[in-house]
């Protein structure tokens, strides 16, 4: 069980990421970390009749590429830790039980990933979870129709405004009982200074 220092947790055995996906938009694919992405999409609808349905394929993509690459299935992912920017976590609902994964849906908007690995690390080390996936997604378009102006509107967006991503991506820890110390392979990904 982890101790702790202040605001710190101290592992008695590092939290691992087996392996990690991400999936992004258009706009993604333009910019600095695109070679960063596992997938880039031209279509901002992902193949699916609206936003929301798309930011439910990206995360689908994403948490099943993540699940490849680490070599494992949904069968043992004994959890789920995702969120997402819809009402209720609705892109991350869908998915997960598409994948027939136990889920518990966070909110911490730009913060959720961050939050699911810290959480995820804590059950990990207490026993609660064993195999972990943590995820999480948004849509540019779906995050205007909630939170901003619909683009259905109309309106002139301004220079200095917000732009939210249009990506998901996914993080799984192996198996408590399949740690390994060894660290894990670089995928290429470069570090922007």
């Amino acid at each position: 069980m982890a101790a702790r220092r202040g605001d710190t947790l101290l592992f008695p055995t590092p939290p691992v990421v087996a392996a990690h996906a991400a999936i992004g938009g258009k706009k993604e694919g333009e910019g600095p970390l695109a070679a960063c992405f596992d997938e880039l999409s031209a279509d901002n609808f992902f193949g699916q009749s609206n936003w929301e349905a798309a930011e439910k394929e990206m995360a689908l993509r994403a948490a099943r590429l993540c699940l490849k690459k680490a070599e494992t299935t949904p069968d043992n992912v004994s959890l789920a830790l995702a969120g997402d920017l819809q009402a209720q976590c609705t892109a991350s609902s869908y998915a997960l039980r598409e994948l027939g994964i136990p889920f518990a849906g966070l909110f911490g908007a730009c913060s959720t990933m961050a939050e699911a690995l810290g959480l995820g690390a804590a059950l990990c080390s207490a026993g609660m979870a064993d195999g972990l996936l943590a995820m999480t997604s948004s849509h540019f378009c779906a995050a205007e129709r909630q939170f901003r102006t619909p683009l259905s509107y109309g309106a002139v967006r301004t220079p200095t405004a917000q732009w939210t991503a249009t990506a998901a991506g996914a993080c799984c820890g192996p198996p408590v009982r399949g740690y390994s110390s060894a660290p894990p392979p670089s995928d290429g990904c470069r570090t922007i200074k």
